[in-house]
């Protein structure tokens, strides 16, 4: 591996973060964007503070596009994860692994709940001390067979929400269910595996949590965020303690 380049990977992102953390829940989470880099030099640096396993699950993937992708969020995640320790050690050295659904933790502070999501143009990642978060990042300029998806996935109601919206808006519609649903099965720590129709959205006349699974507190529980980005949409669902 390269040499670790720690303090130019932290300076890049600090001064590309954009702090997207609701004012609401300020005090109990943060939630943070980074667009992707089309600086080769960004990733090259990134790389310098992945593990050799990382590295070779970059290598592994098919296109460069995706190489690239990787790197970069990886090294977001271990940025986030350092912010969050509030960690003067090198990014190469904070060490996240993964449940066997896919949740990343810190062994060194597994009570904190971190998630992280990412698409083409951009990276999300928050966490929380005291809440399970879970975030989610898409790309809404892919072209979806929305409403077959929706009946399959969602719940009917939500399904029928999106059939009833005039057909330029129902993309929308659908992006943002699907963001707040998935956000939403990681404040858990839970993939799409379990289920995008476990949780039910309302999106008018305001945003709310219609169902939550009961044996993980039923719909009180649960705080859920739309969030702008730039050329996509984005959720935060966190979970209160029980």
């Amino acid at each position: 591996m390269s040499r670790d380049h720690s303090d130019l990977v932290s300076n890049y992102f600090a001064n590309s973060i954009q702090d997207l953390t609701p004012a609401s829940v300020s005090h109990i989470m943060r939630l943070l964007y980074v667009p992707v880099s089309t600086d080769g030099e960004v990733t090259r640096l990134c790389a310098s503070v992945l593990s050799d396993a990382e590295l070779a699950r970059s290598d592994r993937l098919a296109s460069q596009g995706d190489r690239i992708l990787f790197k970069q969020r990886r090294a977001f995640r271990r940025f986030c994860g350092a912010l969050a320790l509030a960690s003067p050690q090198c990014l190469s050295q904070v060490l996240f692994y993964e449940t066997d659904a896919g949740r990343p933790y810190l062994s060194a502070s597994p009570g904190f709940s971190f998630s992280f999501s990412a698409c083409r143009f951009g990276y999300l990642g928050a966490w929380s001390a005291t809440h399970g978060v879970g975030v989610d990042l898409e790309d809404k300029t892919r072209a979806l067979q929305v409403v077959d998806l929706a009946r399959r996935y969602f719940t009917a109601s939500e399904a029928e929400a999106i059939e009833g919206v005039d057909g330029g808006a129902s993309p929308r519609v659908f992006f943002r269910l699907w963001c707040l649903k998935e956000a939403a099965l990681k404040s858990i720590g839970q993939g799409l595996p379990f289920g995008l129709d476990r949780f039910a959205f309302e999106l008018e006349p305001e945003l709310r949590v219609v169902h939550a699974p009961e044996d993980a507190g039923g719909r009180t529980q649960f705080d859920a965020h739309l969030i702008e980005v730039a050329g996509g949409c984005a959720a935060l669902v966190s979970r209160s303690p029980a």
